[in-house]
């Protein structure tokens, strides 16, 4: 019986080689490739760190020019210039814009104010400046439109005349709204407020045009105003220049203080004749 040799069945095994295989390389390559990143970011960083000293050198990009944009009415482009004229020679790049912008928005007029750098050698400034509405107190403070008190350094150029407000911090609104309101009252009568004041009790006073001044005490602000809008024309108007305070914290009348007593007996004549019973001093209230 003869046995026929054949090609063997089942896996065949694969070549042996002595060369490494691909997933893997030496350490050093690896190596290598880390230093040469190192390297990199290294040339990097001193480049950058050589380009700043260069933009920041104090001897290099001199700020040159300071422009202005915004309308000036009651402050002058000194007032601006005068913050930042310090800055002039700086370096352009070294500038704190932060700390110019606070120096700048510590102005008394200075509503709202932006400052941007502009190359090569330049920093702008826009701002908008306030507008007044009155005087506040009696230390040369004043509020702007949008009850902001602020103390300009001189008095103001433009607008006016301004009226003179006070009243507890915190009411500066309150007590603009009431000017407004009692001017819009009093205008039919040809009547206006030079000032007005509401005390720590919340007790309102004001000063008319004709320098007639008026109590109104703390409560029932409008009622009484209106009382005096009726008498006004009817008792008092004929009489106005001699009355120096008109007070209205009575139930149902007023007390006139007369700013030089006349003779006893024509005082008492004309102030029978003009003010009824009703209208005279009654017990006050409390308010």
């Amino acid at each position: 019986m003869k046995f026929k040799v054949g090609k063997p069945h089942g896996a065949t095994p694969l070549p042996q080689s002595d060369s490494p295989q691909p997933g893997w390389r030496p350490a050093w390559k690896s190596g290598l490739r880390w230093i040469g990143i190192l390297v990199v970011l290294g040339g990097v960083g001193l480049g950058v760190q050589i380009l700043g000293q260069h933009l920041f050198d104090p001897t290099r990009f001199p700020l040159r020019h300071v422009r202005l944009s915004g309308e000036l009415h009651n402050m002058e482009t000194g007032d601006l210039r005068a913050l930042v004229e310090n800055r002039l020679g700086q370096n352009f790049f070294a500038l704190d814009l932060d700390t110019i912008l606070a120096d700048l928005a510590a102005a008394p007029w200075i509503e709202q104010i932006s400052v941007q750098r502009r190359w090569p050698d330049t920093l702008e400034i826009h701002f908008q400046e306030r507008v007044a509405f009155a005087y506040w107190g009696d230390k040369g403070e004043m509020v702007d439109i949008h009850g902001q008190r602020f103390h300009p350094p001189r008095p103001p150029r433009e607008g006016g005349p301004w009226p003179r407000l006070a009243g507890p911090d915190g009411n500066e609104l309150q007590v603009m709204q009431a000017y407004r309101a009692v001017n819009d009252k009093l205008r039919p009568i040809d009547l206006s407020v030079t000032r007005l004041v509401q005390d720590n009790r919340r007790a309102w006073s004001m000063t008319l045009k004709n320098g007639l001044e008026i109590n109104l005490g703390r409560e029932q602000f409008f009622p009484r105003l209106q009382r005096l809008i009726d008498i006004y024309s009817r008792i008092l108007a004929d009489q106005a220049e001699r009355i120096a305070v008109v007070d209205l914290r009575y139930v149902n009348g007023f007390a006139v203080r007369w700013a030089d007593p006349p003779e006893a007996g024509k005082t008492q004549q004309v102030s029978n004749a003009k003010i009824p019973q009703t209208d005279r001093k009654q017990p006050a209230t409390a308010g």
